[in-house]
């Protein structure tokens, strides 16, 4: 299982760290929800996932929008995901995962991220502040990394890419943070396939990220993604091929949220 906790697969699968750019400020009026690029999702969305390692049932993961939090003097989304494997998986390889996000309302960019891994014997955590405006990622260790303004880290960036108008064969090019470095990603959409889940049959786009170099997204194996083709654009289907075998996860449950308003932001 080392090849698992080196990469964090289970991580991997759930957090589809692509996105499609930087986007300016919104200016809203009274009451005015946001544009449309952000009905994709709001506070109270709750996903639920079944998680696939080879034939076997390893475990669940939820991804959920808790609502809104300040940071840094902004209103930022408060997103979290846990990945926990079942009692028999656990047997042989426990799995208790977690990770937090913190992404700007308004600029749609990383002002924090938190991530703890419990995978068998290993343990890690994880802990980055985003300034923008000096293009640094201060860890919690003290150390400093330089990155971009608009940058995100790997679960926002799967939030701020379900905002896009998705074309089939269009390839979006885009920064992102993790493990001490920012990267080029980018971000394929193939084409469109029907796909029957337990949550239901949804007509998805295909999606598939790749990386050059280091980070969760390291090309040694692919990565494929559905996207529904709707206005929430929810992952359905993600699919992993790496060197320690293949994972699938499903959606279960999906639960949309709520769209905010400049009232959400005082």
């Amino acid at each position: 299982m080392a090849g698992i906790t080196k990469n964090s697969v289970f991580l991997m699968v759930i957090f589809w760290g692509f996105l499609g750019g930087a986007t300016s400020g919104i200016v809203l009026a009274e009451n005015e929800p946001l544009p449309n690029r952000a009905i994709a999702f709001g506070p109270g969305e709750k996903m639920v996932f079944s998680i696939g390692y080879g034939l076997v049932n390893a475990g669940e993961a939820s991804v959920e929008v808790l609502g809104l939090t300040e940071y840094q003097g902004r209103t930022c989304y408060h997103f979290q995901s846990k990945a926990n494997s079942n009692q028999f998986f656990s047997s042989v390889y426990k799995v208790r995962d977690k990770i937090v996000s913190y992404m700007d309302v308004e600029k749609f960019y990383s002002r924090y991220f938190y991530k703890r891994l419990r995978e068998g014997d290993y343990r890690k955590s994880v802990e980055i502040s985003f300034d923008h405006e000096k293009e640094v990622a201060y860890y919690a260790n003290g150390k400093e990394y330089p990155t971009s303004r608009g940058v995100l880290d790997v679960l926002a960036a799967g939030y701020f890419v379900r905002t896009l108008e998705l074309v089939e064969g269009a390839v979006y090019d885009v920064p992102a943070h993790s493990s001490r470095k920012t990267y080029d990603l980018k971000v394929y959409v193939h084409g469109k396939e029907t796909i029957e889940v337990e949550a239901g049959i949804f007509e998805c786009f295909v999606v598939e990220p790749i990386m050059q170099g280091e980070g969760l997204f390291k090309h040694e194996g692919k990565l494929t993604i559905y996207l529904s083709d709707d206005q929430y654009h929810v992952p359905v289907l993600v699919k992993a091929k790496v060197p320690v075998g293949s994972i699938k996860v499903e959606l279960k449950s999906f639960q949309p949220g709520r769209p905010i308003s400049k009232d959400d932001m005082k």
